[in-house]
Order: C-alpha cells, then sequence, then structure tokens
C-alpha cells in the first residue's frame, strides 16, 4: 500500500488494493489502489511509461462532496457479482469495483456512518443462489399459515388472539375468552371452544 499524508485530524478507515475506478477527473477506467479515510476517498494508480519513467496519479474526493439526500448517502450498489458501487458526488460521479463483496461493504457502510452518524448497515451480505431460495420458502411458508388460518406459535405477537364473546350453546349465559381456547360455562358446566 502506498503511504497517504493525512490531515492532523484525519484517520485510516480501510485500504482496498485492485480496485477500479472511473471519474471525470481522468479519460478511461484504472486499476489502483483505494485508501478510505475519515474525511476522504484518495485513489492512487501508476501508469507505466514504456519509455521514460512511470507516473504516480493521485486523485482525492472530500466525503463533504458526496451528494445526501433525505439523510441518505447517494451511493447506487450494484447487485450483482460486479461488486460495483457508484458515489454521487455534487460534481459528477465516482465508478469503483472492489474486489469482494466484503470491500465493498466496508466502504458504502463506512461511508454512511462517517456522513449520517448512523450505525445502520445500508449493504448487506451478497444475494446467493441459496438465500434466494429461502426468501422464497419463507414467503411461501407465510402465504400457507395466512392462507389457512394457521397461527405462529413461534411469534409471540401472532399467537396472540382477540378476545372474543359469545353465548353458551347450552343455557344461553355469556362465554368470554381468547379466540380458538376452551372455557367453561359457569353456569351449566358445559365446555366449548371460542
Amino acid at each position: 500500500m502506498r503511504s497517504v499524508n493525512l490531515l492532523p485530524n484525519e484517520g485510516i478507515v480501510a485500504q482496498f488494493d485492485s480496485v477500479r475506478c472511473e471519474s471525470p477527473d481522468f479519460k478511461g477506467c484504472e486499476s489502483g489502489e483505494l485508501t478510505f479515510t475519515t474525511m476522504s476517498l484518495i485513489f492512487s494508480y501508476t501508469q507505466v511509461k514504456v519509455f521514460g519513467k512511470d507516473i504516480e496519479h493521485t486523485f482525492l474526493w472530500a466525503l463533504h462532496d458526496i451528494k445526501v439526500v433525505d439523510g441518505r448517502p447517494q451511493l447506487i450498489i450494484d447487485k450483482g457479482d460486479a461488486h460495483q458501487c457508484d458515489i454521487l458526488l455534487r460534481k459528477g460521479k465516482l465508478e469503483l469495483r472492489m474486489d469482494s463483496h466484503a470491500d465493498l461493504v466496508t466502504l458504502a457502510n463506512g461511508i454512511n456512518k462517517l456522513i449520517t452518524g448512523n450505525d445502520e448497515d445500508i449493504v448487506g451480505a451478497p444475494k446467493t443462489f441459496i438465500s434466494g431460495i429461502a426468501g422464497m420458502l419463507s414467503d411461501a411458508g407465510k402465504e400457507v399459515t395466512e392462507a389457512f388460518g394457521l397461527r405462529n406459535t413461534a411469534n409471540p405477537k401472532s399467537a396472540e388472539s382477540k378476545m372474543v364473546s359469545r353465548a353458551c350453546a347450552g343455557c344461553g349465559a355469556p362465554l368470554h375468552g381468547r379466540q380458538g381456547t376452551s372455557v367453561t360455562c359457569e353456569y351449566c358446566g358445559r365446555s366449548e371452544q371460542l
């Protein structure tokens, strides 16, 4: 990793190798190192020259230049395998392609935390084929439960039934209790399910 000059009150949050970056500040897409600090994003790459000395390039974008709408930094996260994050700036856009989903999570959630002060993750685990099937099965289970009026005893809120009242079939006395439970009439002793 390259050394980075920091301000006295600035610290490094994370550093990433082999980041592909596209920006209006330079032509095309370059591969280099990204340093994420508490105040900025710093991208460095080397332009290799066949004849002559290689040229080092460093670009810096302040975190306060990232657009924020409704208290959320404007980050467009690719949901596929590209591990891409587009960062909308006040003037322009950065397109970053990371090596792994873990790097993408570190960058996006770190930017969100530093800009908003909120610890809420805006990027979670990657969606995989297995997690997609698990989500579909979970949704199907909920639909079956609702369709047949089954109760979910694992969830205490859904297990709570509403209070109901009705007349005893034996003597006509009022019966009170939770829906689906058995009660005994205090007058005639008959058991009934509400």
